[in-house]
């Protein structure tokens, strides 16, 4: 009785230490986009691109888009060409104080469609990860390694008791 206790005592850790380490894996970082400055016209066309060449953004992170004069927009386009065009049709955020938080491993284009302000610089390129989308579903190595640590923890002890 007393192996049988401590077996699903040791079953119910594994398990809560397994959820932690899940949950952690999702926290991240929020970006306040151009730091002080917001997302305004900046003060010059490589503001925005250097701003973001300076962080290492990763899953669960998020970017807040604050703005505080004149009128601006956050579009996301699908595409370098459309970024380099200034195409203005994309998924259009217009609240200021908008987040934004990225969920995998990607490439997006972000410009402001307001008059020529995309062409004043507005725009910036975020890499997520490798910047690489995943073709498929495939675990995250933490969530891998969580679930063969459960594995070997079971097996061992299931030998010694």
């Amino acid at each position: 009785m007393a192996s049988r206790l401590c077996f699903n005592t040791v079953g119910f850790l594994m398990v809560a230490s397994v959820g932690l380490l899940l949950q952690g894996a999702n926290a991240g970082n929020t970006y306040i986009v151009g730091d002080e400055l917001g997302w305004v016209v900046p003060p010059n066309n490589s503001y925005y691109q250097e701003w973001a060449n300076s962080k290492t953004f990763q899953k669960g992170d998020s970017l807040v888009f604050n703005w505080t004069t004149g009128t601006h927009t956050a579009t996301e386009v699908s595409t370098k060409e459309k970024y380099d065009n200034c195409t203005k049709m994309g998924i259009i955020l217009i609240d200021p104080g908008f987040t934004v938080t990225f969920n995998e491993n990607g490439t997006h284009y972000f410009l402001c469609s307001e008059g020529t302000h995309c062409q004043q610089g507005q725009k910036m390129i975020i890499k997520i990860g490798d910047g690489i989308a995943p073709s498929f579903a495939a675990p995250s190595l933490t969530a891998a390694a969580a679930i063969s640590a459960v594995l070997i923890s079971t097996i061992v002890t299931f030998f010694l008791n």
